[in-house]
């Protein structure tokens, strides 16, 4: 929690932008979001994924502080916060499963 959190600071430092909050919640259909008011949710299972990818994650929500689309813009921002951007993107469509399966009781 608290890397993820740094990782909120550093980019929203970047950006000149604030996050209004930082919430982790056990959600299946996304990794994170961003709410137009700044309000950042990061799916818990994202720690266990490798310390890049987490970077890429943090990175794509908070680029959504200045870009509320996927459009062209924002993915450019994406990659000046993460030049690794591509290569994590691939990395959770291969592995993204298996941070799903694990299931607590």
């Amino acid at each position: 929690k608290k890397d993820i959190e740094a990782l909120v600071l550093k980019h929203t430092t970047a950006i000149n932008k604030r996050a209004k909050s930082v919430r982790f919640r056990d959600t299946s259909s996304r990794w994170g979001s961003c709410t137009s008011d700044g309000k950042l949710s990061f799916s818990w299972r994202i720690m266990m994924a490798p310390k890049p990818i987490i970077n890429y994650l943090v990175a794509h929500e908070v680029a959504h502080l200045r870009q509320m689309n996927h459009g062209p813009k924002f993915w450019k921002l994406c990659e000046e916060l993460c030049p690794d951007t591509e290569r994590c993107k691939d990395w959770l469509k291969r592995n993204g499963n298996a941070l799903q399966a694990i299931q607590f009781e």
